[in-house]
Order: C-alpha cells, then sequence, then structure tokens
C-alpha cells in the first residue's frame, strides 16, 4: 500500500512538473507577441493600439451517440483556438461599441485571417503559437483601426447624449487555477447510450430517437496588455435523450430528457437512466393519442420543475444583463432583444414577495452540481454574487468591462465572450409558498371565479440548445419552430379541471409570455428545483465571437401565474410517413 501511495505521489509530481513547463511555455509565448505587438503595431496616420488580450483555449471532446440499439458515433478529438482582442483610441473612446455593416463579423471573411475562435494546430510549439498569434493580432488591428476612423467620423457632426466610456479600467491580477479534469470511460458510456436507446425498439409508434453523451474538459490561457493573466480549468458532462414522432392530423410531437453535471462520475445511475428512458418514450407515446387544445386559452398557469426553470432561463434572466446601445453610422441603434431592463433599474419586475439573485460561487444546492459555478470571468475577474431583485424591485444588472449608463461597473460576469447569468437563484417569502397540492387548488379556484372549465399546469418545457441541434436533427427538420417574439413552446401539460382531474394536452405553445409577466405571478412553490442547462448567449456568438450555449443554473419554485395565453400551433403540418414503420410489424 505504501508502495502504492509513493507511485501516485511520484506520478501526480511529474504531471505537474511538466504541466508547469508547457504552462510557462504557452505563457511565454504569448507574453513575447503581445509586447512585439504593442511595441510596434502601427499603421501609418492611425493610432496604436491602447489594449491588446490574448485568449487560447484547449478543449478534449468526448462524445457518443447511439438510436435503437446502436452506436451512431463515439470519439474523442482535441481542439485549440485563438481569441484576440484589440482596442485602438483610449478607455473613454474606442473602437467598440460601432456596428459597420460593411465589415464581416469577427473580420473573418474569405479574404482576411480571423481572430476569434481562431482555430489553430493542437500540436502547437512555442513559434506555431507566436506566428498564429501574429497573424490573428494584425487582422484585428486593422479592423479595429478602421471601425475606429469610421467612428470617429460618424460623430464629428453630431451632439452625443450619451459619453460614458467605452471600457473600464480595472486593477490586473494574476490567476493560475489550474486543475486536472476528471477521467472519463468512453467504453463505459458508449455502451451506456447504446443500452438506453434500445428502449426505444419496444415503443415502433416514435418516428425517430436519439440518446447522446459529451464531456467537455477546457483549460483557459489568457494575458493582456494591462498585465492581467490567468489559467483557468473547466468541465462539464451532459446526457440528452430526445424522442420525435407526429401524430395522425400530422402535428410534431416531442419529448426529452436532459441531465448535465460538472464530472461525469455524478451523473445519476444506469438504472435511473434506463427508467428516464422509458418515461420519455412512454409519455411520447401517450400524447400521440392526447386531444389538442380546440381553442386558445386564456387563464391560470402553473408552471412546475423544469418548465418554471425554463421560463426563467428564457424569458425574464436574459434581460438581467447589460447591454450598450450600438453606434452605427445612421446613428444609435437600441437592441429590442432582451432590453426589458436597461433603464428599469429601481422599478418593479416582480412580486414584492420575491427576490433573486446571481450566485456563481455556489457549487451545489441540495444534491445537484451546478454548472454555472465559476471564479473567474473571461475578463479575469473575479465572480461576484449579485443581488438583482429584491422585495420585487429591480436593484443590478450582470456586467462586465463594457459600462452603460446605470451600470459603470464590472461585477464579474463576462462569460462566452459578453456578460451571462450564471446560477440564479430565486427566493419566495414564506407566506406565499404552497404545497403542490394547494398550488393546483388556487388554480382551480382561479378558474371558478372565473368560470373557466379548466386551468393548465406546464411540467415541461423545450429547452432551446435541444431545440436547434439535436431535436431538429432527430426530426429530420420535421420539429417545427415557435414562430414569432415571446413563445415557449410546450412539451408536456396538463389541462387541470374544476373537479380535480388531469389530462394531457397534444402540443401547444405559451404566447406572449414576457418579462413583464412575471409581475402577475401570484403564488410559488414551496420546494425549489435546481436545474443546469445550456442557456443561450443573451449577447449574440455572431457579435462577441464567443460562445452560443452556456453553461447556467435555475433555482426555482413552481410558479402560479395569474393570466397567460395558451394555444395549439396554428401552422400548417407537414403530411406523416404514408405507411407505418416496419418495427410495427415485429
Amino acid at each position: 500500500m505504501k508502495k502504492l501511495i509513493l507511485s501516485f505521489l511520484f506520478f501526480a509530481f511529474v504531471f505537474s512538473f511538466s504541466q508547469n513547463a508547457k504552462d510557462n511555455e504557452i505563457l511565454q509565448a504569448m507574453r513575447a507577441e503581445l509586447k512585439r505587438s504593442m511595441d510596434e503595431l502601427v499603421l501609418e496616420g492611425l493610432k496604436k493600439p491602447y489594449y491588446i488580450e490574448y485568449k487560447l483555449r484547449l478543449r478534449d471532446v468526448y462524445n457518443a451517440s447511439a438510436n435503437l440499439g446502436s452506436v451512431v458515433d463515439s470519439g474523442y478529438r482535441k481542439v485549440a483556438s485563438i481569441s484576440v482582442g484589440v482596442r485602438v483610441g483610449d478607455y473613454k473612446f474606442d473602437n467598440s461599441n460601432f456596428f459597420d455593416i460593411g465589415l464581416s463579423f469577427f473580420g473573418s471573411s474569405d479574404d482576411e485571417e480571423s481572430y476569434k475562435s481562431r482555430s489553430i494546430p493542437v500540436e502547437f510549439d512555442y513559434s506555431t503559437l507566436r506566428r498564429e498569434l501574429w497573424l490573428a493580432t494584425d487582422a484585428a488591428y486593422k479592423q479595429s483601426a478602421e471601425i475606429f476612423s469610421k467612428k470617429e467620423a460618424s460623430l464629428k457632426n453630431r451632439m452625443r447624449k450619451d459619453t460614458t466610456h467605452d471600457f473600464i479600467v480595472v486593477k490586473p491580477t494574476k490567476n493560475y487555477n489550474y486543475e486536472i479534469a476528471p477521467n472519463f470511460d468512453m467504453k463505459y458510456f458508449a455502451e451506456l447510450v447504446k443500452s438506453m436507446s434500445g428502449v426505444f425498439l419496444d415503443y415502433p409508434e416514435i418516428s425517430s430517437s436519439s440518446v447522446g453523451v459529451e464531456y467537455l474538459p477546457e483549460i483557459s490561457y489568457y494575458v493582456n496588455s494591462e498585465g492581467m493573466e490567468y489559467i483557468n480549468s473547466e468541465y462539464y458532462a451532459g446526457m440528452e435523450i430526445a424522442a420525435f414522432s407526429q401524430a395522425n392530423d400530422g402535428m410534431p410531437l416531442s419529448n426529452f430528457f436532459t441531465t448535465f453535471t460538472v464530472n461525469p462520475k455524478d451523473f445519476p445511475s444506469k438504472d435511473s437512466l434506463m427508467i428516464a428512458t422509458k418515461e420519455v418514450a412512454s409519455k411520447l407515446k401517450f400524447m400521440l393519442n392526447a386531444k389538442d387544445l380546440e381553442e386558445p386559452y386564456s387563464g391560470p398557469v402553473l408552471f412546475s420543475s423544469q418548465a418554471a426553470a425554463e421560463a426563467i432561463a428564457q424569458v425574464f434572466a436574459p434581460n438581467l444583463v447589460t447591454q450598450r446601445a450600438t453606434l452605427t453610422e445612421g446613428g444609435t441603434q437600441q437592441n429590442d432583444r432582451y432590453s426589458a431592463f436597461q433603464s428599469k433599474i429601481g422599478g418593479r419586475v416582480m412580486p414584492e414577495f420575491m427576490s433573486l439573485k446571481d450566485v456563481p460561487d455556489l457549487k451545489k444546492y441540495e444534491n445537484t452540481f451546478l454548472l454555472g459555478n465559476y471564479e473567474l470571468d473571461d475578463d479575469g475577474l473575479k465572480a461576484e454574487n449579485v443581488n438583482l431583485v429584491e422585495d420585487g424591485y429591480l436593484k443590478n444588472l450582470l456586467s462586465e468591462r463594457i459600462p452603460t449608463r446605470r451600470v459603470r461597473n464590472s461585477n464579474g460576469h463576462r462569460r462566452g465572450g459578453a456578460a451571462m447569468f450564471s446560477n440564479i437563484l430565486l427566493d419566495v417569502k414564506k407566506e406565499k409558498q404552497k404545497s403542490e397540492s394547494e398550488l393546483k387548488e388556487r388554480l382551480i379556484k382561479l378558474c371558478k371565479d372565473r368560470e373557466l372549465p379548466y386551468g393548465i399546469i406546464v411540467k415541461k418545457v423545450m429547452n432551446q440548445n435541444l431545440m436547434f441541434t439535436t431535436m431538429f436533427r432527430v426530426s429530420g427538420s420535421g420539429f417545427q419552430m415557435p414562430r414569432g417574439n415571446n413563445v415557449l413552446l410546450i412539451t408536456e401539460a396538463y389541462k387541470v379541471y374544476v373537479d380535480g382531474k388531469e389530462e394531457l394536452i397534444r402540443g401547444g405553445e405559451l404566447k406572449g409570455i414576457s418579462p413583464q409577466s412575471f409581475k402577475d405571478v401570484i403564488e410559488a412553490g414551496t420546494k425549489k428545483y435546481a436545474y443546469n442547462l445550456l442557456a443561450t448567449s443573451v449577447i449574440s456568438s455572431f457579435i462577441t465571437g464567443g460562445d452560443q450555449y452556456i453553461g447556467s443554473s435555475i433555482i426555482t419554485p413552481d410558479l402560479l401565474f395569474e393570466d397567460l395565453e395558451v394555444k395549439s400551433p396554428d401552422e400548417d403540418f407537414k403530411k406523416p410517413p404514408i405507411i407505418s414503420s416496419p418495427l410495427m410489424q415485429k
């Protein structure tokens, strides 16, 4: 036993020594090219950069997927990329926050070098890394200098109302937070998703299905011209079950299950995952014969567990992120997407019995490890817990180093390329907390008071990441995306009649739900539900060059809304297959 311990310690020492040597070589290459660029990079007649940042991301990608008891894909690959940021001008006024439609996103048209999320060889050395940084920095500077000139020229004959600085000065720090990522047993997980997918062989009514798993450990290296440096490691694992079919009238129907965790060893047990797969399949089979909403419904709606979390993640939380109005040659352009709260600080956005905060330092809630936990943001700043809503009133927004009129400081929430929420925790005063049965009783009473024959409980809402990736692929493009703004696609919901009877609804969309709708929450549950998801980035990745989906967590009780609209999709459906699946003949 003693020899085993000594062997392990020796291995750990050798690994640590080797990793430190690699880290030093990477940082030295980044520092050297950064210094050279700051000293020498300039175009005649244009300003030099006042700020440059480099970020190198090294990611391992493990994934496996299966369909009907057969492995479709199983593999491992490494990915290396760099992102370069160059600012011309000064902290008060620089090239940022100006949109020129004549320039390509990311500075990466066919005849230009890319500088955001630029792929580089995974087997790079000191010289290779410096060469890639050199090319990316050159492209970034040329575009930044051009944008600065256009921005400066467009504002010369204009009286500016908003003179907020373009970038915040911060005190540089150095943080080297490297962790060895947990192992991932590729063979075990490939066999696991194979077994899970085999469940659908017993459900031939389901047109298509997929079970997949992914593990993404990553290490990031960052340096900037202010002296900020960090090495940061992150990892998470996710598993998803997706199933799709069509009712006899062509209505597309789906069901799914997702689970995310930080460490692969913390996934639910095989038995639990097999049960979850059977529940997805059996529920979808039942939906095929359920009734749809014949008439649009307007009345009280109770959001339960996952549905409550997705409502917050898709409708409310994105508006808690700072956004700067963009300058163009034609003037200031307001972004209507997720901008409901930009000038709302001090106003009421929720009932006075509710408070909400973002807590990135929270690693675990009860038995759930939280995907939104992090220590350093993309700028190298320590993540801060932020009280966003207190007793119903908006107190602050989540911010990065780009100031706005109302928020002039960063609270360390730049993630995936821009400000983003992490762990959203919703608190409700005790007198407004009700048990599950009490919430149902209140729902029924509201229906009786309005002479409605039934109310609606929503138990599952389609996740956006799953919808745009896996579900679209699994359905063969037969899946119908919700149309219009402020729409939530219902996956599982029930009519609740005034006698207490529940009836599954086939299909359905929540129309017109908005951030303002949350002021109409009248009661909430006693038990909170912790939900991990890959949330859509608030600031589009097409603008930032960052991540499209970012690991986040929502912790919320059930929510009872006084009045919302639910209706069946009114679009024409694609015709289902003419003859039944051959699996039906077995």
